[in-house]
């Protein structure tokens, strides 16, 4: 039984497919806890070199991801921006912003 309502399910569900490269989503996709609080997932143990140790600032490794993951859901909805906000959960404003701030397109 999932922990949340019907909406965050859906939500959890379409992230998982944005993440996805293979088209089907498995648990690692989710990666749901029991007892978490809903949408609550797992953080991950090391993302990549810190900046003490000369890697990328967390802002800018974040920017990245955030990049990455707006293009796909742009490549994966033929660059449809309300498709592809829908698909990450953020509104078409907020989406235009991102890709703006972010220097996409």
């Amino acid at each position: 039984r999932y922990p949340g309502n019907v909406r965050e399910l859906e939500n959890v569900l379409e992230r998982a497919l944005t993440l996805t490269t293979t088209g089907s989503i498995t648990p690692e996709h989710i990666r749901l806890r029991t007892g978490a609080p809903p949408g609550a997932a797992e953080p991950p143990a090391h993302i990549g070199p810190s900046a003490a140790e000369g890697g990328a600032a967390l802002g800018t490794q974040l920017e990245g991801i955030e990049r990455d993951a707006i293009v796909k859901a742009l490549e994966k909805t033929r660059y449809n921006k309300t498709a592809a906000a829908k698909l990450l959960g953020m509104s078409f404003r907020a989406l235009r912003y991102r890709i703006k701030k972010l220097g996409i397109e």
